[in-house]
């Protein structure tokens, strides 16, 4: 008998047969979410090269315990899935073992409505939460491009960010208070207090930890009145730089739209001429909300800045198209989905003084090859802007697609660093990004590993994400 055998009949006499299943159809189900070369891989193999032995499906904290408390008995690696929606390989299991399908935690617990927090098991579904606090007159407004797949785990493991974020934040400006069961199977929660000066932010340890300090079982987060009103301005600009520039002067006037997006030449076009755009130049889309009183104020604002800029007001109808498409991808999967097509979106950042030379250095170099890139700005800050570059190319098989993948994803990470910028601005490390990260956070890079080693010092825990010990090892 091997010893995920054992494994797998010891978590089926803690927990119960019908919550472990090791059938070849679960375990191709919860080994992949949609990473592009996951889908090569279907064309390419039998099976796909990272496939997880056993599949547990807990529905309690207690349940998580007990499947810890095996795994670390016999050393068998522990991969945590929520909703399967990131894009990075995060949940692919480097060294096969256990997966954790954390959708039976989907409970919503409390509703805090003179606070405005809400509180909820990992395992739910944004759109899920969201609804619930729609029909209670609440929002939580993170809506990231995930939004109708993503659980409330995989946002905060990831430390995501949604299409608002200008004006709430990323994941991490939501979080107040988390459960979290540790490697060894203790239980740590922090509260709902809105500050505390006791340290470091415990918090801030597990959002954007990828799963690799702990498994994140409950989160308590902000949430907001429904806005009273919603406004859109669009605006051409004759080339993206001038666009940066109005962005830039928006955000540091104290005005704060909830929406920035800035789109280059191509991308207005790919994305917005079959819903009207008919112009030729770099389309922006703001987006205010909340009282009436506010937004006026605020538009009035963003006009007189995006006009001296010499942007062009088209008026808000783009602005409104896009709000009700927003979580269409279906132009980067459909590329995907060709015999040796490969699409990706590379998200980095930096701050306003480098942003346009990061620019200008990626546009160069897919300009150089000839491979299309649709590129946008977003998530605006007063120091900087994420940046958004979405590529397109046609290799002549399967084999070529993914190696091609992988030296545009190696390239540009080497320019952004080199250039002063982050690697990742809210899509996490995964497995894509990983032999980066060390360059990106130099001596923070040992800080991580110091903290993984003293927590789970056998790498059990989704091993092969942010740091590079426990692939194949």
């Amino acid at each position: 008998m091997t010893n995920i055998d054992n494994v797998y009949l010891e978590l089926k006499e803690s927990l119960g047969d019908r919550k472990v299943s090791n059938k070849l159809s679960e375990r191709l189900c919860f080994s992949r979410d949609v990473t592009p070369v996951a889908y090569k891989w279907i064309d390419l193999y039998d099976k796909p090269p990272y496939l997880s032995d056993i599949v547990v499906k807990p529905d309690t904290v207690g349940d998580i315990q007990k499947i810890l408390k095996v795994g670390a008995k016999y050393k068998v690696s522990i991969n945590t899935y929520g909703g399967g929606s990131g894009t990075v390989g995060g949940i692919i299991p480097a060294n096969n073992g256990i997966t954790i399908d954390m959708s039976k935690l989907d409970k919503i617990l409390n509703l805090d409505k003179e606070s405005l927090t809400v509180e909820a098991e990992s395992g739910i579904i944004a759109q899920v939460l969201e609804d619930y606090l729609n029909k209670n007159n609440f929002t939580l407004r993170h809506f990231p491009q995930s939004f109708r797949s993503a659980s409330l785990g995989g946002l905060i493991a990831t430390k995501s960010i949604g299409q608002f974020s200008t004006k709430y934040g990323g994941i991490e400006n939501y979080v107040v208070g988390l459960e979290v069961v540790l490697p060894d199977g203790k239980i740590l929660k922090t509260s709902d207090i809105p500050r505390s000066s006791t340290g470091p932010g415990i918090n801030n340890f597990f959002i954007g930890s990828e799963g690799i300090y702990g498994i994140i079982t409950k989160g308590i987060l902000k949430i907001y009145h429904i806005p009273e009103c919603i406004r859109f301005q669009c605006y051409l600009f004759n080339d993206i730089y001038s666009g940066m520039d109005a962005i830039k002067e928006v955000m540091q006037s104290g005005a704060v739209p909830p929406v920035v997006r800035l789109y280059n030449k191509k991308e207005s076009e790919l994305k917005f001429s079959g819903i009207g755009f008919d112009y030729k130049g770099c389309l922006l889309i703001l987006g205010f909300e909340g009282i009436k009183e506010l937004v006026d104020a605020e538009c009035k604002i963003s006009n007189k800045i995006c006009l001296k800029k010499r942007g062009k007001d088209i008026g808000s109808e783009l602005g409104e198209k896009w709000y009700e498409n927003r979580f269409d991808t279906k132009h980067i999967m459909e590329k995907e989905e060709e015999f040796g097509g490969i699409s990706d979106a590379i998200e980095v950042a930096a701050s306003w003084s480098k942003i346009k030379n990061l620019h200008n250095k990626i546009e160069t170099y897919f300009n150089e090859r000839k491979i299309t890139l649709a590129s946008h700005l977003s998530h605006a800050y007063i120091n900087g802007i994420s940046l958004y570059n979405i590529f397109y190319s046609e290799e002549k098989d399967e084999e070529q697609a993914i190696k091609v993948f992988y030296n545009i994803w190696n390239d540009v990470m080497k320019i952004t660093i080199d250039n002063g910028g982050t690697i990742s601005h809210h899509h996490g490390i995964g497995m894509i990004k990983i032999g980066m990260l060390k360059k990106e956070l130099g001596e923070g890079y040992n800080l991580l590993k110091g903290i993984k080693k003293n927590l789970d010092p056998n790498y059990i825990l989704n091993p092969g994400k942010l740091i590079d010990k426990g692939v194949h090892e």
